[in-house]
């Protein structure tokens, strides 16, 4: 053991090898690199117009959902340059391939590792600094971090985070510059950053007070007793400021920040707060000052609790899963343990004042509590009761007091040969936890089941778990999921939506209209509702209902492609034709790839004699789905309907490429040859389709006409 570590029980290993462990560490969630796209994933990026097709300047006036971030419904969640980095990923494939997003994820996540063992280094002195190693290799393979490297939102977690310790490493460089210029240089950087970490994630401007306190507690060496001394003016005589002019100028320069920060973002939203409902925060809708502060605090000992043993891992935590304290309840001891553990911490570095340890205690404190804040319900609300991926940057605080007061216990038990193996059980065990945790992650199916024994009164994690059985065939599990989340929380519109659109597929109109118009009445603004209910009404031939719904559906959410292309739908069963295609056409300015819009025209076009107008969109979306059969398709029977027989040949034998087991194709240009006077050829597509559907009996009926043809010609010809 050297000299600096005398007091230390945690021994210091060759750097080499603590960057080794510490990336080793990090590839704790590689078996998620070829997951899929799960929960928020879609929302946020694959049915996120942001991602794919918005023009990159309108990005920084959405939210993270791709909703104009003034809109009434949006949750005001700022992070364009984190749905930026989606974007390219988009640019440079073509595509939205998850494998991608993953391995993006978990390379940025081994950097995090890497970059909070150099903030741990700066923040300790040689006498600590080993204790680095150890808190940054527990925060590489902490389980709590599963959410936000294996989800693929949680890369808003991540970057913020990056660009929170680059600020602080450049905080640190303008500290100890040797000049005005190399200062300011700095400081610009480090406001910069700051910046950037705010537009990867609102935690960002936290990164404001971890440099403050970082100059305060680490650079000027105040104790607790110190601050409360700075409430005392008199200390500002000219010589002080005169001796730490350098570091008021650090202040008063973080302090503008971010003041001009705060006054941008809010301006973006329009000065006004997020509207949630009390689904997804329960507590904040209490109406008792005093449960609703209970309940905070009860949900704070749960994060804590989450950090100290991350055994219970779940993708949600809203709907029943944390139920409300109302009254006397055994859960109030959690509350009293929490603070008595923030008390004996506290206590702890009252006493030893004089000491560095206690320095570095409050500081992990500090580094706990303020990237938290916003998460706490304390300034504004917030849409989730717990959300695991906001720990990812507080753990780092926490885990520094865990070293701290895990070394300090070695030193007082004295059991040197047992540390290192006491240490590393806890990391192969944290490893083992965040790689079966992360496993989880990879598809939907495995990461709702896993909820339910964590939260089984969660109604959000049987609607989830139904969502992911309707997706995979299983109707029955899912009709039921859908029932329990029901049962679990009677107002849930969502859950009615969905398992009323499972009864329209099975044609139950009259069950699903119950359901629809339930679910609209408690959420007057649920545009997909309303458009459901009008889809069923149209079934039930409610036309004229059925209008009202679509177009009460399309007064929400007046840029939805799938409402006015059901409103088309529903005007063709009238025989509107001019009006339907109006509609498809609403439906492809809002959505240009929306392809049974484009299709529809086509077919209603031609049937409407206008052949020339649907040879022409038919080009267009030729170009638009180079790989579509059925366009194609299309195509070549107008071309073959107008005698150009050649052209109607190449296009079928196109759609043929694209789809050789459609019967259709091989019926259709079976009729061509059939028109064309080339019957081998008729009779060789007849029975291709027949190959492939023995019970098609237009082919059939076709077959017969060609026979009877073929067998009057060889009449005519032997007469």
């Amino acid at each position: 053991m050297t000299q600096s570590n005398t007091t230390s029980m945690l021994p210091a290993l060759p750097r080499h090898w603590e960057i080794l462990i510490i990336l080793v560490g990090s590839l704790c969630c590689i078996n998620s690199y070829n997951g899929k796209f799960v929960f928020d994933d879609s929302p946020a990026i694959t049915t996120n117009p942001d991602v794919t097709t918005t023009e990159l300047s309108k990005i920084f006036k959405n939210d993270f959902w791709g909703n104009k971030l003034t809109h009434y419904q949006s949750h005001r969640s700022y992070r364009p340059l984190t749905i930026m980095t989606f974007r390219f990923h988009y640019w440079l494939r073509g595509q939205l391939d998850p494998v991608d997003f993953h391995i993006v994820n978990l390379i940025l996540h081994s950097f995090v590792c890497l970059l909070t063992y150099w903030v741990f280094n700066i923040l300790l002195t040689n006498k600590f600094k080993h204790l680095a190693f150890y808190a940054s290799a527990l925060f590489a393979v902490h389980p709590v971090h599963t959410e936000a490297v294996s989800g693929i939102v949680g890369r808003a977690d991540i970057l913020c985070t990056i660009f929170v310790w680059l600020s602080i490493l450049f905080y640190n460089r303008s500290v100890y510059s040797n000049n005005i210029l190399a200062l300011c240089i700095n400081l610009i950087i480090t406001i910069i950053f700051i910046t950037i970490a705010m537009l990867c994630k609102e935690t960002g401007i936290t990164a404001i007070g971890i440099c403050v306190t970082y100059d305060l507690i680490i650079v000027q060496k105040n104790s607790l007793q110190d601050f409360l001394k700075i409430l005392n003016l008199n200390w500002l005589n000219k010589s002080k400021i005169y001796d730490n002019f350098r570091f008021i100028i650090r202040i008063l320069l973080l302090t503008l920040t971010g003041f001009v920060l705060l006054a941008v973002r809010f301006s973006l939203m329009g000065f006004s707060t997020p509207k949630f409902q009390p689904v997804d925060n329960p507590a904040s809708f209490l109406d008792n000052i005093y449960l609703r502060h209970i309940n905070y605090h009860y949900i704070y000992s749960l994060n804590f609790w989450l950090l100290i043993c991350p055994e219970w891992l779940c993708f949600d935590w809203s709907m029943g899963c944390v139920p409300l304290i109302s009254n006397f309840d055994l859960r109030i001891f959690f509350i009293f343990i929490l603070w008595f553990i923030i008390g004996l911490i506290i206590r702890f570095i009252w006493i030893r004042k004089t000491h560095e340890d206690s320095r570095y205690m409050l500081m992990g404190i500090l580094m706990l509590t303020i990237p938290f804040l916003p998460a706490s319900n304390i300034f504004f609300n917030v849409g989730f009761v717990i959300a695991e991926r906001t720990l990812y940057l507080p753990s780092a605080g926490y885990l520094l007091i865990f070293v701290i007061c895990l070394d300090k216990l070695f030193y007082k038990l004295g059991y040197s040969k047992l540390n290192m193996t006491i240490f590393g059980i806890l990391f192969i065990t944290w490893f083992a936890r965040s790689w079966t945790r992360s496993s989880q992650w990879n598809n939907e199916n495995y990461l709702f089941n896993s909820a339910l024994s964590v939260c089984p009164l969660n109604a959000k994690v049987h609607y989830n778990v139904a969502k992911s059985a309707a997706d995979m065939g299983n109707i029955l599990l899912a009709e039921l999921e859908y029932k329990e989340a029901i049962r679990l929380h009677p107002d849930y519109a969502q859950a009615m939506n969905n398992l009323g659109n499972l009864l329209k597929d099975q044609e139950k109109y009259n069950d699903a209209e119950k359901l629809l118009r339930k679910a609209v009445e408690i959420q007057t603004d649920f545009a997909a509702a309303w458009m459901n209910l009008g889809i069923v009404l149209s079934g039930l031939k409610k036309f004229n209902e059925s209008k009202a719904c679509y177009l009460t559906s399309l007064i929400h959410r007046p840029n939805c492609p799938d409402c006015h292309y059901n409103l088309g739908i529903l005007y063709m069963e009238q025989k509107k034709f001019t009006e339907a295609l109006e509609s498809w056409s609403n439906a492809i300015k809002q959505k240009t790839n929306h392809k049974r819009a484009w299709t529809n025209s086509i077919r209603l076009l031609d049937d409407m004699g206008m052949t020339e107008k649907a040879l022409e969109k038919g080009k267009i979306a030729v170009k638009l789905f180079p790989n579509d059969a059925t366009i194609r398709l299309n195509i070549a029977n107008i071309l073959g309907k107008i005698g150009n027989f050649e052209k109607a040949e190449i296009e079928f034998k196109n759609s043929l490429n694209l789809d050789s087991t459609n019967p259709s194709i091989y019926t259709n240009l079976g009729v061509l040859y059939h028109r064309w006077n080339k019957y081998e050829l008729a009779r060789q597509m007849y029975n291709k389709a027949l190959d492939i559907n023995p019970n098609a009996n237009t082919v059939k009926i076709n077959l017969k006409k060609l026979d009877n043809l073929l067998y009057k010609q060889k009449l005519k010809n032997i007469t």
